[in-house]
Order: structure tokens, then C-alpha cells, then sequence
């Protein structure tokens, strides 16, 4: 298992590698941010100056840039969260429920 997980790591790894090569030599700066990793990205100098002399609209790519952060996904969750007293055991369920931990035999406590 370990073996296999290594592979898939070293995998993933070198796609990020090609995948960041690829986008640099089509103009782009990709950049490593500490909780989203690879993926911040910005034009390069040379490629802003051809997107400039092309006299595009810039308000036409406003919307991207817009700050979405103060609005909320709206309505409460519909999801419940119960815990096993003993164990510490966490389910998740759409509904109301009596649930007895197949570990402990003792009912879920609604959290």
C-alpha cells in the first residue's frame, strides 16, 4: 500500500510539474499558494502586452474578478450531526434518527 501511494504522490507531482511547465511556456506565471497549492495564475508580461494591443473590452472580464465572498449559499443546513457518547464515533444524516453505535451498543446523542 505504502509503495502505491508513493507512485500516485510522485504522479501527481510530476503532472503538476508538466501541467505548470505547459501553462509558463503559453504565457502564464503560476504561482504556489500555501492553501490552494499550484494554482494561482497571472499573465506574464510579454502575454499582457498582445492582450493589450488587442483592444479587448476589459469590463468584459469584470465579472471574474468580482468579490463573491459576502454572499451566503443561503437556507440552513438540512444535515445533523450525532456523536457516540462513548467511542466519539460522528455520523451525518438528512434527517432525524435513533442510531446505536455498532461499537459501544449505545444510542447517538444528537450534537
Amino acid at each position: 500500500m505504502g509503495v502505491l501511494f508513493w507512485i500516485h504522490w510522485k504522479n501527481a507531482v510530476l503532472n503538476y510539474i508538466i501541467l505548470k511547465e505547459v501553462a509558463e511556456s503559453h504565457g502564464l506565471i503560476i504561482e504556489y499558494n500555501e492553501k490552494l497549492g499550484w494554482s494561482l495564475s497571472r499573465l506574464n508580461d510579454n502575454t499582457k502586452s498582445i492582450v493589450d494591443s488587442m483592444g479587448l473590452n476589459k469590463e468584459a472580464f469584470s465579472l471574474a474578478r468580482m468579490d463573491f465572498s459576502n454572499l451566503s449559499a443561503g437556507g440552513k443546513s438540512s444535515t445533523r450531526k450525532y456523536v457516540c457518547p462513548q467511542c466519539g464515533a460522528i455520523i451525518r444524516t438528512s434527517k432525524e434518527l435513533k442510531v446505536i453505535c455498532g461499537e459501544c451498543l449505545v444510542p447517538f446523542e444528537l450534537s
